[in-house]
Parts: structure tokens; C-alpha cells; sequence
């Protein structure tokens, strides 16, 4: 048992150096070694079709997020996130990022909901898709 228990604990552990490292990811604090960055401020309402259901509707997610240049708040927005606004927020988030050689292609806010799994907004960051 107490190897089972380490062997949990080792993985969590690695699993959150590896996340920590990712740098296409979007969380709630000012982490960033860079003169800009993005923070996400908070999710609005998350109407996504959750995993498993058949919905007639693939839904939507609202968020708010805020833009840092050398750690000063410079604009924050709200953008519902659906297949109508990806050039908006590409466009959005190109423009605050630090200078990028690939191409945004768009963002993608995890985790995905789960029928019946209630989040906290620590649980959500927006994944950048290059």
C-alpha cells in the first residue's frame, strides 16, 4: 500500500512540474517571464456540450481574460468563445502575446465539461493552438 500511495504521489508531482512548463497554457496568475502576458480573469458561463452527451448544440464558453505588459494591466475583455469568433480572438490574443515564430491557429478552453462535474475556475486554462 505505502508503494501504491508514493507512486501517486511521484506521479501528481511530475505531472505538475510538466504542466508548470507548458508554456502554451493560460492560467489565473501573472507567471510569466515575459515583458507580456495574458491571464485568465474568470469564466462567465460554460454552455459547452459536456463529454458524453449528445446535444443538438456544440454550446459556447464565455471568459474574461486581461492583458499584462510589464506586470500593468493594459486591456481586459470578455469574449464568447464558439465557431463565429475564432478570428476575433485570434486576433485578440496575437496581439498580446509576447512575439511568437508559429502562427496562433486558436484557443481552446479546458477542461471540457463533464455531465454532472462541477469546476472551479482554478481548474480552467486556455490552451493555445499553434
Amino acid at each position: 500500500m505505502k508503494k501504491y500511495i508514493s507512486l501517486v504521489i511521484a506521479t501528481v508531482s511530475l505531472i505538475g512540474c510538466a504542466s508548470a512548463q507548458n508554456d502554451n497554457t493560460i492560467n489565473q496568475k501573472l507567471d510569466s517571464k515575459s515583458d507580456k502576458e495574458i491571464v485568465l480573469v474568470k469564466v462567465i458561463d460554460d454552455s459547452r456540450c459536456p463529454e458524453g452527451v449528445q446535444c443538438i448544440w456544440a454550446g459556447e464558453v464565455t471568459i474574461e481574460v486581461a492583458a499584462y505588459e510589464n506586470k500593468k494591466i493594459v486591456e481586459q475583455v470578455q469574449f464568447t468563445v464558439n465557431t463565429k469568433s475564432k478570428e476575433e480572438i485570434v486576433s485578440w490574443f496575437t496581439k498580446h502575446l509576447p512575439t511568437q515564430t508559429n502562427q496562433l491557429k486558436g484557443i481552446s478552453i479546458l477542461p471540457y465539461p463533464k455531465d454532472g462535474v462541477t469546476r472551479k475556475l482554478e481548474d480552467y486554462f486556455i490552451k493555445l493552438n499553434y
